[in-house]
């Protein structure tokens, strides 16, 4: 493939209509398989992006484009590089915090104004990968995360991100390793059961675009043992999973995945095969994602 530069909008259709031609694939068979990675597209549209009768906008399109590229084997920005400047992200639903108990709403609440958290009613959480390190105590030792996100408005500088202790505790996680962005506030609520931590971005982005971040989170002696691990998104995100790695000589004697929304709680038991578990969901939110375990005396 070519490297077509910034066009005109027929650009991106043509990129599109060779990509598709040279991978060998039917739109139909594309669309099936981008609404099983959270990003749903009619035929008429995908359609009209082919044709070039019309061109991708909004934050949902954009999603979609990213989609196209990764199903037709293209790097990043192949096809999004393409399009035409717009400042119409389309209708994006309000964020809702995806904690359903009285008090983790109102701390959260709480500990986001101490922070002088940015409203997040301009970000979007497209991609999150956990990997959660289990140790030989059977609690969480360390988490690695790494997620991607998209401005839907304005200019975002930096990410708050909230953290719930399983009880009461002076303790704080310590976020560390941070890459595509640097801590710089922290704060723990009064009531000892929520804290926070703000990381600013190396670089702002802008309305259609996207930054990608990782950070460890690691559990200093203290705090609370956590034998459970979860992420929570105020919005649908595309993509969210957790992977769950236990110690050798602590293997679970259960082990449950569960799932949150304001409407309903499921949950079902898992099993553990060659010392770890995953759960993924595609277009899973506003709730909360988690798997838990145990140790039978």
């Amino acid at each position: 493939m070519t490297d077509h530069g910034r066009g005109d909008g027929s650009s991106f259709a043509g990129a599109l209509r060779a990509a598709i031609s040279e991978r060998g694939i039917t739109l139909a068979r594309l669309q099936s398989q981008l609404k099983d990675d959270g990003n749903p597209i009619s035929m008429a549209t995908l359609s009209y992006w082919r044709s070039g009768d019309r061109q991708p906008e909004g934050a949902q399109s954009l999603s979609v484009v990213e989609g196209l590229e990764d199903r037709l084997g293209l790097d990043r920005g192949h096809l999004s590089t393409l399009l035409l400047p717009s400042t119409r992200l389309g209708t994006v639903a309000p964020p809702r915090l995806p904690f359903d108990e009285e008090r983790e709403q109102r701390e959260t609440e709480e500990t986001l104004e101490a922070l002088r958290a940015a409203p997040q009613d301009a970000l979007r959480d497209l991609s999150t990968h956990m990997t959660v390190f289990v140790g030989r105590s059977g609690a969480v030792e360390k988490i690695v995360m790494r997620s991607l996100v998209q401005a839907t408005k304005g200019t975002i500088t930096e990410i708050p991100l909230i953290d719930v202790a399983p009880v009461e505790t002076e303790t704080m996680s310590v976020i560390s390793d941070v890459v595509g962005g640097r801590i710089d506030r922290e704060y723990l609520h009064p009531g000892r059961l929520l804290s926070g931590v703000v990381i600013a971005l190396d670089e702002p982005i802008v309305a259609g675009s996207t930054t990608l971040f990782e950070f460890t989170e690691t559990f200093p002696p203290g705090y609370p043992p956590r034998q459970s691990a979860w992420h929570a998104t105020s919005r649908p995100a595309r993509e969210s999973l957790i992977w769950v790695r236990f110690h050798p000589d602590a293997p679970p004697s259960w082990c449950e995945e569960y799932l949150e929304t304001e409407d309903e709680y499921v949950s079902s038991l898992r099993t553990v095969r060659h010392g770890a578990v995953h759960l993924a969901r595609h277009g899973f939110g506003p709730g909360i994602l988690g798997l838990r375990w145990g140790y039978d005396e």
